[in-house]
């Protein structure tokens, strides 16, 4: 079994994760919840290529009414500088404007700033997806065989 750990570029002081999140609430949503989720994708890709702070994209499916995307970003002020100019301002207003409208789409966004010291992985056969799409990998050995001891958390025979 092939085990590996991520580990965060050094210019990452503090990761900040975003979630977008849709809701199908009727089936005429369907179709621009496919839409807003290409958008980002799009977007997604000239932001990396571009070098603006966003490190990794990657869609999620909950269920068959609900869909999204998680974000890994190199800081809070890289995400808020892309998020209020186009392409994002544009589908942000869009799908606002139909969820306010036809009320047929549900819509949410979460934020979380993870210290880089808190922040720890492991992929066991696995293909690149989150962290392991975008940081260097080891082997999870000795000191990177367990969470406690990635984190910095092992306890001492005294503590």
């Amino acid at each position: 079994m092939q085990r590996l750990v991520a580990t965060l570029p050094e210019s990452v002081k503090e990761l900040c994760l975003v979630r977008v999140g849709f809701q199908v609430r009727k089936w005429s949503a369907y179709r621009k919840v496919w839409s807003l989720l290409k958008a980002i994708d799009t977007a997604s890709v000239v932001a990396i290529q571009e070098g603006e702070g966003l490190l990794h994209s990657e869609r999620f499916m909950l269920g068959f009414r609900h869909f999204g995307v998680l974000q890994y970003w190199s800081s809070y002020e890289a995400l808020e500088a892309w998020s209020h100019r186009p392409p994002h301002s544009e589908w942000w207003k869009l799908a606002v404007e139909r969820s306010r409208i036809k009320g047929d789409l549900g819509i949410y966004h979460e934020s979380f700033l993870v210290p880089r010291l808190n922040v720890e992985s492991i992929f066991m056969n696995c293909q690149p997806v989150g962290l392991a799409a975008f940081c260097p990998l080891d082997d999870a050995i000795g000191p990177r065989t367990t969470s406690r001891d990635r984190l910095g958390r092992r306890r001492t025979q005294e503590g």
